[in-house]
C-alpha cells in the first residue's frame, strides 16, 4: 500500500513539472490583438494563439482555426466577420490549438499537408500516448502545390519539425503564414518552443529554407506576431 502511495505521489510530481513547465513555455508567446494586421488580413487572438483571415473581395481564407470556438466567434463578431463567408480554411498543421474553432467555418473546404495526415490517423502519437484528430472532411496538400482560392494565390511548403507535416502558406507572392514552424524575438526568427516541437532539428533545416523564399513582404506566425522585416529577421539563417 505505503508503495502505490509512493507511486501515485511521484507521478503527481512528475505531472506536476511537466505541467509547470507547458505553463512557463505558453507564458513566453506574444499573440497578436484582433484586428486589421494590414490592408485585408486579420488578426484574431484566441489567448495564446492567433488565427489569420485574408480577404478577397467579400470571401475570406482562414489561417487555421484556433483554440476555442466560442471565443473565435466573438472576435469575429467584433471584426464584423461573418464565419460563414469563410471559404477555405489552411491548416498549419493538426494541434487542437489550431483546429478547435472549425465548426464555425460551415462553408469552408478544409486543407492540410499529406505529411500530416500520419499524426490524424494514429499513425504517429504526438506526444507518448497522445494523438491528434481531425474529424472534419479535407483536402491533402502536397509540398510546393500552387492553387486559387477565391481569386487568391496559394502555395503550400513544407515545413517539418514542429510535427512532421507542418506546413506554411504563402498567399499572393507576398504574405508567408508560418504557423507554429518559428518564434520570432528580439527582432530574429528562432525555432520554435522546443518542448513543443516532435524534431527541433528538422525544423532548423525548414527555417533554412524558408530564409531564401523570394518576394515575402510580411510574415505572420501563430503565437510570436508578425514583421514586415522578412530579410532582416531571416538574417542569421540565410546559407553564405
Amino acid at each position: 500500500m505505503l508503495l502505490l502511495v509512493v507511486g501515485i505521489g511521484f507521478i503527481a510530481l512528475i505531472c506536476g513539472l511537466v505541467l509547470g513547465k507547458l505553463y512557463f513555455e505558453i507564458k513566453k508567446m506574444s499573440s497578436l490583438e484582433t484586428r486589421e494586421i494590414v490592408k485585408d488580413v486579420f488578426a484574431v487572438q484566441d489567448n495564446f494563439v492567433n488565427l489569420f483571415l485574408v480577404k478577397n473581395g467579400s470571401t475570406y481564407i482562414a489561417i487555421d482555426a484556433g483554440n476555442n470556438a466560442e471565443h473565435i466567434h466573438q472576435e469575429l463578431n467584433r471584426l464584423h466577420i461573418d464565419p460563414k463567408s469563410v471559404a477555405a480554411v489552411l491548416l498549419t498543421h493538426s494541434d487542437v490549438d489550431h483546429i478547435a474553432g472549425l465548426s464555425l467555418f460551415e462553408n469552408a473546404v478544409i486543407y492540410l499537408s499529406r505529411a500530416e495526415e500520419q499524426m490524424i490517423t494514429g499513425q504517429t502519437s504526438r506526444f507518448l500516448f497522445m494523438k491528434n484528430k481531425l474529424n472534419y472532411a479535407h483536402e491533402l496538400l502536397e509540398d510546393n502545390q500552387v492553387f486559387t482560392i477565391s481569386g487568391l494565390k496559394i502555395k503550400g511548403i513544407l515545413a517539418p519539425g514542429h510535427t512532421p507535416g507542418s506546413m506554411c502558406y504563402l498567399i499572393n507572392d507576398t504574405w508567408l503564414f508560418t504557423g507554429d514552424s518559428m518564434s520570432i524575438k528580439n527582432g530574429k526568427v528562432k525555432e520554435f518552443n522546443k518542448i513543443f516541437n516532435m524534431d527541433t532539428q528538422i525544423q532548423q533545416k525548414s527555417l533554412e529554407k524558408l530564409a531564401d523564399l523570394p518576394g515575402v513582404e510580411y510574415l505572420f506566425t501563430a503565437h510570436y506576431g508578425f514583421t514586415d522585416e522578412f530579410q532582416r529577421v531571416f538574417e542569421n539563417w540565410k546559407n553564405p
